[in-house]
């Protein structure tokens, strides 16, 4: 499934950069070259960002690629990694919920009937990104878990055997 997942959001943030370059480029054209600025590229493109932001955000995580500071957990046994891993996750999805889904839905809410000045988009659909990053961070998050009780488990059983030796 994460197979799926990771591909899809390749797809999409390529799909969505790719026509932010061309619109880009139309925007160049209509302003300097026609002197008619088109009306609609600017907001399309700040709400395109705004989705690969948050996709690609969650894309970014969900591949180790994001920030981190491991000088502590450098410092701890492989166990003591793993769990204070597991910790970082809890908190992970603890903010994506509270923060990211909770506050995004009081958004939607509260801008449940306000449209966007140029292309007349619901503002609801240029706020849902918040929600699908939130959705998406803790499905990574979930993955991570797994993978690390998983290693845990796997490292105990191994124990034993190293012992003997």
């Amino acid at each position: 499934m994460r197979k799926v997942i990771d591909k899809i959001i390749e797809v999409l943030c390529t799909l969505i950069m790719g026509y932010m370059v061309l619109a880009v480029c139309w925007q160049v054209i209509t302003r300097f070259i026609l002197k008619n600025p088109s009306t609609l590229t600017e907001e399309i493109l700040r709400y395109l960002l705004v989705w690969t932001t948050m996709v690609g955000g969650a894309y970014a995580y969900g591949r180790h690629k994001h920030l981190s500071i491991n000088i502590l957990s450098k410092k701890l046994p492989f166990v003591g990694q793993k769990i204070l891993d597991i910790a970082v996750q809890a908190v992970v999805i603890a903010f994506s919920i509270i923060v990211m889904i909770v506050g995004d839905l009081r958004l939607v809410e509260t801008t449940s009937n306000q449209i966007s000045a140029a292309l007349h988009l619901p503002m609801p659909f240029v706020y849902a990104s918040i929600l699908v990053g939130g959705i998406l961070i803790i499905f990574y998050a979930l993955i991570f878990i797994a993978e690390d009780l998983k290693a845990i488990a796997e490292h105990r059983a191994d124990a034993p055997v190293a012992e003997q030796k």
